[in-house]
């Protein structure tokens, strides 16, 4: 998705972000809870005569309503509704102004839908009207909305100033309320339209290892393809052929070498299979023939029945629990080292020492001599079976070595076992 048509994402604040909010949010609240109070006292004051019993006491209830609406501007956030209606209330009855209620008003604005604020509106609109009613019924310099001239006489505001004042005081309220309600608004628009960006971006990202998925996938194919019409077909026809000679061949030497290599080509040709279907269907799906550290006899057996002379420790405790990859690693191992005998030492005893223990892991060592003339291959090889086993050895976190010492070639390998908690 195209990044101009959202906007960018919304950092999260820091730390000094989040303590210069709550430090500007205290002040604005202290600056309320003081304006409120002031202004309340003030109306209080000066509508209450500063004799009499009743007088005394009208005074004392004005100046306990001016003080409990400045101390409800502490929850004019959350719950504005409640506080601007009860300042309001008191604004009505009582000679406390309506500052309070205005301020409330702001943040009802800010939160409530339509019907809400139109309440709060009208109970503020009239506290306010009640207020400058008192205002304008005093005398002299008992009104707040007055001018004193050079020669010392008061003169007040028409009831058209008290009017327009209102609705300005309104007005004023209800635009604080309403910025702050788009501020919100924008801050939250921001905060989808970074989510929904994010969004896009993993769907961007997931859709191009799809399309990864679907081209490795190609490749799988073409490549199950080629070995399926090269090497399985090679493979079918040795084995017939073994298949032949094995029948027709009056020698029993002729004919046990001619059933060994059918069977290893049969083996083969089903590994083949299980590879072609691994391929095609993904290595979760591997379908080949077992191979496991409980079938390294079985393994070696088939070495020996191939005329390889083999000699052979396998020591594993608790196999059924070695983890499918460890099973495979190490039964690749040894059978690609028993196959690069056959390949570059032709003739020669290969040593074969496999230990297994759960917690300690898994130590392969693969023993043979040298070619006596110095040759290294009978066979054609690229190097490839060593490269394998090292990738095998090092995908499970463990070590491989292979080379010359004292005129044996020698193949060494760790593999960590971890034991399950469980």
């Amino acid at each position: 998705m195209h990044p101009d048509h959202w906007a960018p994402p919304a950092k999260a604040p820091t730390a000094a972000q989040r303590t210069e909010r709550r430090a500007l949010s205290k002040i604005g609240t202290g600056f309320a809870v003081a304006s409120v109070w002031f202004w309340s006292m003030l109306n209080a004051a000066l509508e209450q005569p500063a004799e009499g019993d009743v007088e005394i006491l009208a005074a004392v209830v004005g100046f306990s309503a001016a003080a409990l609406v400045a101390t409800s501007m502490l929850w004019r956030r959350r719950y504005p509704l409640l506080v601007c209606l009860g300042a309001a209330a008191l604004g009505v009855v009582l000679p406390i102004g309506s500052l309070g209620a205005l301020i409330a008003f702001s943040w009802v604005v800010r939160r409530h839908p339509v019907r809400p604020i139109l309440v709060a509106g009208g109970a503020t609109l009239l506290a306010t009207a009640a207020s400058l009613r008192r205002d304008g019924g005093r005398t002299g310099s008992q009104v707040i909305w007055s001018a004193t001239s050079s020669d010392g006489t008061y003169s007040s505001m028409t009831w058209i100033g008290y009017v327009i004042l209102a609705l300005v005081a309104i007005a004023l309220a209800t635009g604080v309320g309403l910025l702050r309600r788009y501020a919100a608004n924008a801050a939250e628009a921001r905060s989808l339209a970074a989510a929904e960006a994010t969004r896009a971006d993993t769907l961007t990202t997931e859709a191009a290892f799809m399309r990864t998925e679907l081209s490795r996938q190609e490749e799988r194919d073409l490549i199950a393809r080629e070995m399926h019409d090269t090497v399985a077909h090679h493979l079918s026809v040795l084995s017939l052929h073994a298949s032949a000679l094995e029948v027709g061949s009056d020698d029993d030497a002729v004919g046990e070498a001619a059933r060994s290599m059918r069977t290893s080509a049969r083996t083969a040709l089903d590994e083949m299979h299980g590879l072609i279907h691994s391929l095609r269907a993904g290595a979760e799906h591997y379908a080949g023939t077992p191979a496991a550290l409980a079938d390294l006899p079985r393994l070696l057996d088939d070495a020996r029945s191939a005329g390889l002379d083999v000699s052979g420790t396998v020591f594993v405790q608790e196999a059924e629990q070695a983890p499918d990859a460890l099973n495979r690693a190490v039964y690749r191992v040894v059978q690609e080292s028993l196959t690069n005998v056959v390949k570059h030492a032709p003739g020669a005893r290969a040593d074969v020492d496999v230990r297994a223990r759960p917690g300690q892991g898994v130590d392969v060592v693969v023993r043979n001599a040298l070619p006596a003339d110095g040759t290294s291959a009978t066979m054609p090889g690229a190097g490839a079976g060593l490269v394998g086993m090292q990738e095998r050895c090092e995908a499970l976190n463990g070590t491989f070595s292979a080379g010359a010492q004292d005129g044996r070639f020698v193949v060494t390998a760790h593999l960590p076992w971890a034991v399950d908690p469980a």
